[in-house]
């Protein structure tokens, strides 16, 4: 399988494709971010919006799947949901165009819950249609493939093939919080803070790592700058500390050897991570995808 991936941030993606695919190009702004992909793969990257593209760079790619994690913030409540007008929308109209122009065999689309019933989305999804591709949506949380860890997400899966898409997804029990936390870290060196922890005593997201029901909240690109609303705190003995931006990336699913860069601040660890995809979803959704795929019927003349 040929990849391009679109908004490639750190390497979600590429982190979830199967031994044997080839991600061709990764494409992204944010130096940030491919720094970090850069650390670990070797796949090419293209530093271009995606509205500056040429449809014939990425057609000349012959690729099979395009996977696309456009900007979310048109469609959070911190965004404003400002939808198609907000000036990061910009790149939708310029995915149609190279869609339609290059055609691939297999599309995903990945974004925040908000996303459904937006106009963006209908502009994506009636595109796909139209250019005859067989098209499923669906909402998908880590939690009920057994992470501990929320962040749902919406998926607009298509085909250039008839392909089928479980009605049911029931939870699997989930594993144990502890399982993906450093326990042997010094916990006094990511407390949070007296003053945050008496300002938002009653907002803040503390877990017991150790419940069988502990789940952490949805961590977010501002996570380490907004104290409530961008993630949890882990109990400890000396008190909540933060989650590390390597356990959050744990938690996201990436394999053993990825590893943010050292270079990093870690604020811009948290801001990276936090904007990522959970490889465990991605894994499922790719699966479905292209597992779940009729046989191609060939042409007659």
């Amino acid at each position: 399988m040929i990849v391009v991936e679109f908004f490639c941030g750190i390497g979600g993606c590429a982190a979830a494709c199967p031994a044997g695919w080839n991600v061709v190009a990764a494409i992204d702004v944010n130096q940030h971010a491919l720094r970090a992909y850069r650390h670990n793969f070797s796949h090419p990257i293209w530093t271009n919006g995606v509205e500056h593209l040429s449809a014939d760079r990425l057609r000349a790619l012959q690729a099979d799947l395009w996977w696309f994690s456009p900007p979310c913030q048109p469609f959070t409540v911190r965004g404003n949901r400002r939808d198609l007008d907000d000036p990061r929308a910009a790149v939708f109209p310029a995915m149609v165009r190279h869609m339609e122009v290059c055609l691939p065999e297999f599309i995903v689309l990945e974004n925040v819950v908000g996303f459904q019933g937006s106009r963006a989305q209908s502009l994506w999804v009636g595109a796909l249609r139209r250019s005859g591709y067989f098209v499923h949506e669906l909402l998908l949380c880590p939690t009920t493939l057994s992470v501990p860890a929320r962040r749902p997400r919406w998926y607009v899966l298509a085909s250039r093939r008839e392909f089928e898409v479980p009605d049911s997804r029931p939870d699997q029990p989930l594993r144990s919080l502890h399982q993906f936390l450093d326990l042997q870290l010094d916990p006094r060196e990511w407390l949070v803070p007296p003053e945050i922890q008496q300002r938002y005593a009653n907002t803040l997201h503390i877990v017991d790592p150790y419940a069988s029901d502990a789940a952490t909240r949805c961590f977010t690109s501002a996570y380490g700058t907004s104290p409530v609303r961008s993630g949890s705190y882990i109990q400890t003995d000396a008190g909540p500390r933060y989650a590390t931006p390597q356990e959050i990336v744990r938690l996201l699913g990436f394999p053993d050897f990825y590893e943010l860069p050292g270079t990093l601040t870690r604020r811009q660890a948290w801001s990276l991570a936090g904007n990522s995809l959970s490889i465990t979803a991605v894994r499922q959704v790719l699966q479905w995808l292209t597992e779940g795929t009729a046989p191609k019927i060939p042409r007659t003349t």
